[in-house]
């Protein structure tokens, strides 16, 4: 779990972009040679929680959001050691332009 000040590190070459589609959320990251992607994700100011190890682009996310909540995404590119080397800025979208069918009650 990664505390609320993380990212170690932004770097312009890794961009994550956000997408709101019907099945969810889908990010597209770029992969990069010889790392790991870690797609994490945190609501409403929360810890940061890991929900994906070894992502791949595009990564979809189903679960359902909250109303009141605004998700936030970034991803993490690791070497082989687990070290972190670069990470997205974060992404968000704001939760009312989320589709109703996508909201947890």
């Amino acid at each position: 779990m990664l505390s609320s000040s993380y990212p170690p590190v932004a770097t312009p070459a890794a961009a994550l972009q956000l997408h709101l589609v019907p099945a969810g959320r889908r990010l597209d990251f770029e992969i990069l040679p010889n790392y790991f992607a870690y797609v994490y994700r945190r609501q409403n100011q929360n810890e940061w929680q890991c929900v994906a190890r070894n992502a791949c682009s595009p990564y979809f996310d189903h679960s359902p959001v909250p109303a009141t909540s605004q998700p936030e995404y970034m991803v993490c590119y690791c070497d082989a050691a687990g070290t972190t080397k670069a990470a997205t800025a974060i992404a968000a979208t704001p939760p009312a332009t989320f589709p109703a069918s996508h909201r947890a009650a």
